[in-house]
């Protein structure tokens, strides 16, 4: 499973350069974009009595994110709109609860401690829920995010599956969790079967790692599920995914463990998007089907 979104894990490389500077991930400031489409409090909506009183007081559920990570979540072209799977599922959320959920930027390793303080009421920023993080925050599970396979358009050498890459030569970004996948598991896998060691040539940056299998040096790389389909669509027809996730554990919401009842009003709230169909939609949108999750779980991971 990933350890954490960012440590260990890949940089995005096909965003356009202006949204990545705009979006300031790091600096820790808040800067609060309204959930599109959400006018105001809807005190008819199904959910918006299972809220706690706080929330109803507040007329909104603040989120903290780090917006830089797309396709999950990011700035548009504008620098200010924030927009990504993660932006829509609290979309989402907030037309069943009947209030606004907001988004706040944040850097991700302060996220847990921001909403300790109380700063934020939840976290939904492509964070992995974990033995680890459950004993600080409760986490209502909403996506499954692994990593995953992709080549270059055709498939020249005919990759299914991971297994297929015994023998052969990789290209990843350095010091991400396909890398420590990589020379931890698989390849000592493929030389216990006598199928020969992975070779991996890692890079800095993931732009440097698709270009060699672009040029043919490398057979395949492994990326984020979701970045691997993201990057995938914007290389216009370079690249293809193949395979089924590996490594894969779930995403959550994350809240505060002293607020069960927000907590319990949000599982409500992705189990009501699941069972309408409203959630497989914004699945099926963003092209991801291994990510889907039949059920809103707590503390899954």
């Amino acid at each position: 499973m990933k350890i954490s979104r960012h440590l260990l894990a890949p940089v995005v490389a096909l965003v356009a350069a202006a949204s990545l500077t705009a979006c300031g991930g790091g600096s820790g400031g808040a800067a609060a974009t309204p959930a599109a489409g959400a006018g105001g409090v809807d005190t008819s909506a199904p959910l918006y009595a299972s809220l706690p009183q706080a929330i109803k007081d507040k007329g909104s559920i603040q989120v903290g994110s780090d917006i830089a990570y797309a396709p999950m979540e990011y700035y548009d072209t504008d620098g200010t709109t924030v927009i990504g799977f993660d932006k829509e599922i609290g979309d989402l959320l907030g037309a069943k609860l009947g209030v606004p959920v907001v988004f706040n930027n944040s850097t991700f390793d302060g996220l847990i401690t921001q909403l300790q303080s109380g700063r934020f009421d939840a976290a939904i920023s492509s964070m992995s829920d974990t033995k680890a993080r459950q004993k600080e925050v409760d986490f209502v599970d909403y996506y499954l995010s692994g990593s995953i396979m992709f080549v270059k358009a055709g498939n020249p050498n005919g990759l299914t599956s991971v297994d297929d890459l015994c023998g052969k030569t990789i290209s990843l970004q350095r010091g991400t969790t396909q890398e420590e996948y990589v020379t931890s598991e698989l390849s000592p896998k493929c030389e216990q079967a006598g199928k020969g060691k992975v070779t991996v040539m890692a890079f800095d940056r993931e732009s440097e790692a698709m270009l060699q299998i672009e040029q043919g040096r490398a057979v395949a790389g492994i990326q984020e599920y979701p970045v691997a389909v993201y990057n995938t669509q914007q290389s216009k027809g370079k690249f293809e995914v193949v395979g089924q996730q590996v490594i894969a554990g779930p995403l959550g919401v994350a809240v505060p463990k002293d607020d069960t009842q927000l907590r319990d009003a949000v599982q409500k709230a992705l189990q009501a998007a699941i069972a309408d169909g409203s959630y497989q939609k914004l699945i099926d949108k963003y092209q991801t089907p291994q990510s889907a999750v039949k059920e809103a779980t707590i503390n899954a991971g």
